[in-house]
């Protein structure tokens, strides 16, 4: 298998994407940044670029060294947020020919005829991009301002052979194709087709896949895992593949350390999430931009004092700067982690990716999921921690991920996961 470079623009979904290459047994690590380092055989870099500027993220994209003969995957969020558009035109701009295939059908996030639908809505109908500073788009040709060609569901679903050749003469008309799907076997017929079209001899542009973690799942179906240098094989002879019932983390094991949640999406979903921790008793501080940061600091070592758990979270209100909301929340955690062990579960990617690099963590390894996007990872330092990204998850999926990291730490089996959110103290404390 050649290396696969996945190129993501925030951290939550770049450990959702590690994640789906970790499931199909392949060794996997996310680089917060350029990596300085031997590569593994897939490596997920995050640029960061979700929260910069539109010509910082064509930069940072035309500035990352790309081996040749990589497989190259370009993360887009399931929402098409962020600078999609911009990314795709600067891996064009490499040499790249681009097929984009963003759907994410597992959670209802799928294009129809070039436009982006959710549970078969178009996506500029709902609220989703409510904390975007611009319209989300009604068609995926508004994101590039090059010309792009469309491939619909029934060249998708023609069958293998016809597919790949429609798809080779879609390149020929320009580098960027934004292709249809609804279903998980669309978005592998994708990566099926491009897969041909690589092993085709003569000389061409390279191929370049984009989309969402889906993408990446059906990309870590169709290649075998690297054989690891002794011979031995990513998945041993004769054992299945893992999936995601057996494939918890083993290991990272000690005593049980106090665990900081840290939300830093305003999304109305993640409000949801908070509230469930809240009702299990454990105190929920709100940043305040106008407060001084050694009261929240305090205030949460105060927390953590008394009980294993605290949250630290925005506002449901958009901020004015959610950077500096990123920074702000950085800060508190380094100053309580500075102060004791602890573990952390973060929500939202450049919150995540904020806080990260304040703790000068330079790399992931993924270890578990408790649902799609909801990831367990480990930091070179052994420390515990959990993202996703603020859109997704259920109702006790923080509840949930806080219960993996315990299990985790103190080497129960992960994968009893019990009802925390249901089985708390019915108390809900909120601290300004």
């Amino acid at each position: 298998m050649p290396q696969i470079t996945v190129i993501a623009d925030d951290l939550s979904g770049a450990a959702e994407t590690a994640e789906q290459f970790r499931l199909r047994g392949h060794e996997t690590a996310v680089s917060l940044g350029v990596p300085t380092g031997p590569l593994v055989p897939v490596t997920v870099v995050d640029l960061g670029t979700r929260a910069g500027t539109a010509e910082e993220a064509r930069v940072a994209i035309d500035a990352l060294p790309l081996s040749p003969g990589a497989l190259v995957l370009k993360k887009t969020d399931s929402l098409w947020r962020g600078h999609v558009g911009p990314e795709l035109e600067a891996l064009a701009a490499r040499g790249y020919d681009v097929v984009v295939a963003g759907a994410l059908p597992a959670l209802g996030r799928t294009v129809v005829d070039g436009r982006p639908l959710v549970d078969g809505r178009p996506l500029a109908e709902t609220s989703l991009w409510h904390l975007e500073p611009r319209p989300a788009p009604g068609v995926l040709a508004e994101l590039v301002d090059q010309p792009s060609v469309l491939v619909g569901l029934d060249v998708v679903r023609s069958g293998p052979s016809a597919f790949a050749g429609c798809l080779d003469d879609a390149l020929v008309g320009g580098p960027l194709v934004l292709v249809d799907a609804e279903t998980d076997d669309d978005v592998a017929a994708v990566v099926a087709a491009v897969l041909r079209l690589a092993a085709r001899p003569g000389a061409r542009r390279p191929v370049a896949l984009a989309g969402s973690a889906a993408l990446a799942a059906a990309l870590a179906d169709a290649v075998e895992p690297t054989t690891r240098p002794g011979g031995d094989p990513a998945v041993g002879e004769g054992v299945d593949r893992p999936t995601s019932a057996d494939a918890g983390p083993r290991g990272w094991t000690g005593p049980e350390r106090p665990v900081l949640v840290v939300v830093g999406s305003a999304a109305e979903v993640a409000r949801g999430h908070v509230d469930v921790l809240a009702a299990t008793g454990a105190d929920v501080h709100v940043l305040d931009p106008a407060a001084a940061v050694g009261d929240l600091v305090g205030a949460t070592r105060a927390s953590l004092a008394r009980s294993p758990l605290a949250v630290v979270t925005v506002t449901g209100r958009r901020l004015p700067d959610p950077l500096a909301a990123a920074t702000t929340l950085a800060e508190v955690v380094a100053r309580v982690a500075g102060a004791e062990a602890v573990d952390l579960v973060l929500t939202g990617g450049e919150t995540a990716r904020a806080v990260l690099d304040r703790l000068a963590t330079t790399s992931l390894r993924p270890l578990a999921q408790v649902e799609h996007g909801a990831v367990l990872s480990a930091t070179a330092d052994d420390r515990l921690v959990a993202t996703k990204p603020g859109s997704f998850g259920g109702p006790t999926v923080l509840a949930d991920l806080v219960d993996l990291v315990r299990r985790t730490r103190t080497g129960v089996d992960p994968h009893d996961l019990a009802a925390s959110a249901a089985s708390g103290a019915p108390t809900k404390r909120r601290t300004p």
